[in-house]
Formats: structure tokens, C-alpha cells, sequence
């Protein structure tokens, strides 16, 4: 499971909040009538009560303020407009007023930062939260965000900053460990391993010790280059800072399965899972390694004492349906993938590896259903090719 999945729920705000926010979302109609985002001829009520997931009304056309007419303070309103929308599940109105942000942020570099942050946490609220949205444009709002939020952390070149020679001044600009671990998070979620390690660097460069960086920016070098040495050393700072979080041996875990050394993962791996039996990365990790000893049956057995709902996870549903069908269990296998694509249906990498497992299972019917939905998907052609040759594999076997 890749750790930017471990470490999101920053956005994923309580719904319970929902009512609260609807009080603030009276005051800040004021802002979105001055950005053009609502209607404002039936008053900033009307506007807070529209459903989740849409406007209150279609942008107006008129013009964007001028200038002059924006100033701070509309400016710090429409921060916390989006705040609110994001803690109200309304992550269209959120996305919209970022939008308006960044259009009114112009050239100025502090307020262009703050405003690349929040069109950040915007988008990736928006892809994450929201159900109306297809796989492509879920994966082009989580492009954006990263985007966004890389602008966010750029380091400013302009004649101002290069002048300022106040060490106050310096550090008040600088980006925050926060918005520089999310930036590369982000960037890390849409694969580009080389720029997220840049900001993962600059991260730890800003706060060495901070363990939330340390985790994700591991397992990305890892993912990228299990030979880099700067992933031992990592694990070590982690190991020191936090000697008994199931996390340090879980990344120990990690890093001899990416390695081959299948017993060190193990045991690893089964000292993360005594250190906290309630988490799930914990069971997954311990699953692959089980699964590295060629234990599969252990780890399936593992698992399945999991409720439907955590099975059905995609990286769970990954590790339990190969344990299933590592075990010569191939009907069950079908049957895990089955649960996986019920709870993600427009995920392409499910739909294939479902795919190979009903023709395994000898369901062809169920197989050719997949490989068809494979077709209606983004990136369902690339997880098709992907497949291809093991199906191939699969009916030579069958026909000889």
C-alpha cells in the first residue's frame, strides 16, 4: 500500500461538522458573491444551502473584480471560505473558489504561495471526496493538485525575495514542512519518484526528526530504487526517533521484501504486527512477507479474519486474492477480486487482475464481462496490454 494512502486523511474531514459549517457558509457568501462564484441577488443564504457536490448556481459572467477592489482581507475570507467547503463535503464550491484565488492572487509572491497551497488541498479534496467525478477526472484533479502544490513550495526568484537579507524576513517565507510534505506526497501519487524525493529532501532538510516525512519519503526512495542507501539510513532515523512504533519495523519489513531477503522481512514484519494488531498496514505488511516464505495459506488466513469492508480495500483485496490463488485456491481468488471491484468498480488495475482470475477460475463468461469494462475505463487499455500476455499463457494452457 503506498504510504501517501497512510498519511491523507488531513482532508478527509468528520462529516459531523457539516451543520457547523453551514452557519460560517452564510458569512462567507459575501466573498464567493465578490469572486462571482454564486448569485448573489437571492442573499448568501441561498447560497449555503445547496446541495454537496455542486454550485448554488452557475458561475455568473460578469467580470472579476478589479484590483484594487481586492484586498487581504476578501483574500484571507476566501481561505476559509474553502476550509469550510472542504469540511462540508462541498469540494465543487471549493474548487471553484480556488480557482477565483489563484485568478486574484496575481503577481504577488506571498500571497501566489498561500494561494497554490489552497488550490492544492482543493483539487485533492475534490478527487478524493467526491463521487460524481469519472477516473479521468479524478486523475487530472489529483495532477492538478500536485501541480499546484509544487508551485506552492517553489522557491521564490523575484527581485523582493533575492533583496531581503533579513533572516526573519527569510524564514517567514519559507514554506512550511507541512505544505512541502504534502507537495511531495502529491507528486509521488501521480509517479514522479525523482521531483517527489527533491521535496521530500527539502522537507527534511527543513525539520530532520519529523516522523510524519521520514515514512513516506522512505518508502518513496524505496519504491524508486531499493538500492539507495540514503532508504537505510532513513530507516534508522526512524527506528531512533521511534524505537517502539510498529512503524520502524514495518519499514524494515518493507525494505528486505523490496531487497529479497525474505526471512528478515518476516520477522520484521511479525514483530509490526505484536507492536499494533489493529493496523491494517500492519497485516499487509506481515501478508507479503508470509507470502515471500511461501506461507501463502498464512497469509490468507491472515486476512481473511478482516471484515468484508477492510477486504475489500485495494491493496488488502490484492494481497488476499494472491495468497488465495498462490494456495491453489483459484474459485476464492475470483471471489476476492469480486469483493474488491463491488467496493472500486472504476479502478482499471482490479478490473484486470479480476479478469485473470476468473479465466483461472475457468469463468470465461465473467473474464470476457472484465476484460469488456476494462474498455469504458481510464487506463483501461494500459492494465489490458498489461494483461495480455498472461491471458495468452493462460488459453495456451488450456487448449493443449
Amino acid at each position: 500500500m503506498r504510504a501517501e494512502r497512510f498519511h491523507e486523511s488531513r482532508t478527509r474531514k468528520d462529516v459531523s461538522r457539516r451543520d457547523g459549517a453551514k452557519l460560517a457558509l452564510v458569512a462567507i457568501g459575501v466573498v464567493l458573491c465578490t469572486f462571482s462564484i454564486v448569485a448573489c441577488g437571492e442573499g448568501a443564504e441561498s447560497g449555503a444551502s445547496s446541495g454537496s457536490g455542486s454550485p448554488a448556481t452557475a458561475p455568473s459572467p460578469s467580470s472579476p473584480p478589479s484590483s484594487e477592489s481586492f484586498s487581504r482581507a476578501t483574500f484571507d475570507d476566501a481561505t476559509r471560505a474553502i476550509e469550510t467547503y472542504i469540511a462540508a463535503n462541498r469540494t465543487r464550491e471549493a474548487e471553484l473558489v480556488a480557482r477565483k484565488l489563484l485568478e486574484q492572487a496575481g503577481s504577488d509572491a506571498a500571497l501566489g504561495r498561500t494561494a497554490y497551497e489552497y488550490a492544492a488541498r482543493a483539487y485533492f479534496a475534490r478527487a478524493e471526496l467526491a463521487e460524481d467525478l469519472s477516473p479521468k477526472s479524478r486523475a487530472e484533479l489529483v495532477r492538478e493538485a500536485a501541480l499546484a502544490a509544487q508551485r506552492a513550495v517553489a522557491e521564490s526568484t523575484d527581485a523582493t525575495t533575492a533583496a531581503a537579507t533579513s533572516a526573519a524576513i527569510s524564514a517567514a517565507n519559507q514554506p512550511s514542512v507541512e505544505a512541502r510534505r504534502f507537495a511531495a506526497m502529491l507528486t509521488d501519487r501521480i509517479g514522479d519518484r525523482d521531483t517527489a524525493q527533491s521535496l521530500y529532501d527539502a522537507a527534511l532538510a527543513a525539520a530532520p526528526n519529523d516522523l510524519a516525512t521520514i515514512l513516506p519519503a522512505a518508502l518513496s526512495a524505496l519504491a524508486r530504487n531499493a538500492s539507495d542507501p540514503r532508504i537505510d539510513e532513513l530507516a534508522a532515523r526512524y527506528e531512533r526517533l521511534a524505537p517502539d512504533a510498529a512503524w520502524s519495523a514495518a519499514l524494515r519489513a518493507e525494505i528486505a521484501l523490496a531487497r529479497g531477503e525474505a526471512a528478515a522481512a518476516l520477522a520484521s514484519a511479525e514483530a509490526a504486527l505484536t507492536r499494533d494488531r489493529d493496523m491494517l498496514e500492519m497485516r499487509l505488511v506481515l501478508a507479503k512477507a508470509l507470502r515471500a516464505n511461501a506461507r501463502p495459506r498464512d497469509a490468507a488466513r491472515l486476512l481473511s479474519a478482516l471484515s468484508e469492508s477492510e477486504r475489500a480495500k485495494a491493496a488488502i483485496a490484492q494481497q488476499f486474492a494472491l495468497a488465495l490463488a498462490e494456495a491453489g485456491e483459484t474459485t476464492q481468488a475470483a471471489a476476492a477480486w469480486d469483493a474488491a471491484i463491488r467496493a472500486t468498480p472504476n479502478d482499471p488495475y482490479l478490473r484486470a487482475e479480476a479478469a485473470l482470475a476468473f479465466l483461472r477460475a475457468g469463468n470465461e463468461a465473467r473474464a470476457a464481462s472484465e476484460l469488456s469494462a476494462l474498455d469504458g475505463l481510464f487506463g483501461g487499455s494500459a492494465q489490458r496490454a498489461r494483461i495480455e500476455p498472461a491471458i495468452r499463457l493462460l488459453r495456451e494452457r488450456k487448449s493443449s
